[in-house]
């Protein structure tokens, strides 16, 4: 076979190979990819389904958050004279330099509530400033909170208690601090369920216009501070026995810094808590209900 003749026959077979792998070709253009664009779109419809979905939802978790920020008051009159009650004691006192003990760092749950109420305000829900004072646990029912300066020239409008209690056999908590019982005055507060645990909160307003009067503020209506005198010095309690839980309790006084002629004393408040099941009275520590970690007080103020 001549070289033309061979030349021929390879440019035939090379022709034929190109033809084959073209419509090979063309064949999975017109089904693979294709088919894969038609499942692209299919996806990403999908996608943006689930996206919507996610969105909605977590607009609505947020919605119910803020809601449950601003949530009403529950209000508790009742006295009690349960023996089966369990007793915090909160002893709020001002920062002292030479105090062996000074701030605490904000815990975990201070800077979530924080956060919670600045993205409300982004929201335009509730839009408030607020502060905390995360508290120190002391055993298992005394609880500590140091103040300074800067808190008692807030014009405070809100202060609340937070903390959190193990609860495995889903009691019913009511909150009493007897100091507002002894005057006739509610206990004001709110429960949150989270499975076996309960998020608390209690109004300590009356405490912090109590603490802004005595450093030297003024605010109208009746004055706790003379209430408080009131109780200590009532007939009651005669001199030198100890003051009962009804009583705003002073403390060694401490100063503010040295140099300073101003004090303010520390102030003790007792918190009661009291459990039922069914409406029967239950030992709240037969029933496992204790504090989980050091609670911590939110302080929403005006700004200036």
């Amino acid at each position: 076979m001549d070289a033309s003749n061979c030349f021929w026959i390879a440019l035939f077979l090379v022709s034929a190979m190109t033809s084959d792998v073209g419509v090979f070709g063309r064949a999975v253009d017109s089904h693979g990819f294709l088919s894969r664009s038609s499942k692209t779109a299919e996806e990403s419809s999908e996608v943006t389904l689930r996206m919507d979905m996610l969105k909605r939802g977590t607009a609505e978790a947020q919605r119910d958050q803020c809601a449950k920020l601003a949530a009403p008051w529950l209000e508790n009159t009742l006295n009690t004279t349960r023996d089966d009650v369990t007793l915090l004691k909160l002893r709020v006192r001002p920062f002292s330099l030479g105090a062996s003990r000074g701030l605490v760092f904000p815990g975990k749950s201070l800077f979530s509530l924080v956060r919670q109420v600045y993205r409300c305000c982004q929201e335009g829900v509730n839009c408030r400033s607020v502060k905390g004072i995360q508290g120190r646990l002391r055993g298992d029912a005394d609880l500590e909170f140091v103040v300074t300066r800067e808190i008692l020239s807030l014009a405070v409008f809100g202060a609340e208690l937070h903390f959190q209690l193990s609860n495995p056999q889903h009691l019913e908590i009511q909150p009493l601090i007897p100091f507002m019982a002894k005057h006739n005055l509610p206990t004001r507060y709110t429960l949150k369920l989270l499975g076996d645990m309960v998020e608390l909160r209690v109004d300590l307003l009356f405490l912090f216009q109590t603490l802004h009067e005595m450093a030297g503020g003024a605010r109208p209506g009746p004055s706790l501070v003379n209430m408080r005198r009131a109780v200590l010095l009532s007939s009651e309690e005669s001199p030198g026995e100890k003051p009962s839980l009804g009583a705003l309790q002073d403390t060694a006084g401490d100063a503010w810094g040295e140099g300073l002629t101003n004090t303010l004393p520390a102030l003790d408040l007792g918190l009661i808590l009291g459990c039922s099941w069914a409406g029967s009275g239950v030992p709240c520590r037969t029933g496992g209900v204790r504090l989980t970690h050091a609670p911590f007080i939110a302080l929403y103020y005006r700004s200036r």
